[in-house]
């Protein structure tokens, strides 16, 4: 009997989680939003929900991982659909953050090839007096916006 009610607070759990998971996706694309407008201010608070949605959901697997120490969820027939349904949201999020991850590193280095080609700057490596390297940083540059 105590089973039934474990596998009921487990699927309670992951039926919360799958909330959360859904919250995370809709706080996601407004991420891509923001970053195609340029709109930092929304990008931040996006982040910050994000990170308190992170936060919620990996208590809940904490429980949820101590709940399932004694119970297999594969004998459970509506805690099976529920971790599916987890689990590709999981795949979903990771999948729109390493698109985003890629568009940030590939803008990045567009940037930074720009920025090598318009202001160059030293090359050699210079070390400081204990050894270290030291990274030249940029020369101060005006730009005309007259064009």
């Amino acid at each position: 009997m105590e089973n039934n009610g474990t596998a009921a607070q487990i699927i309670s759990i992951l039926e919360k989680q799958n909330a959360i998971l859904d919250d995370v996706l809709a706080e996601q694309a407004k991420i891509r939003i923001a970053v195609s407008r340029k709109d930092w201010n929304a990008l931040q608070e996006c982040i910050l929900r994000i990170q308190k949605f992170s936060d919620s959901f990996i208590i809940m697997e904490t429980r949820r991982s101590q709940l399932s120490e004694g119970i297999s969820i594969s004998t459970v027939p509506e805690a099976v659909s529920v971790t599916a349904s987890v689990r590709s949201k999981l795949i979903k999020s990771k999948a729109e953050n390493k698109a985003l991850g890629d568009y940030v590193h590939i803008t990045q280095g567009f940037l930074q090839n720009i920025l090598d080609t318009i202001i160059p700057q030293r090359r050699n490596t210079l070390y400081s007096r204990k050894g270290h390297i030291v990274r030249p940083k940029p020369e101060s540059v005006v730009l005309n916006k007259l064009f």
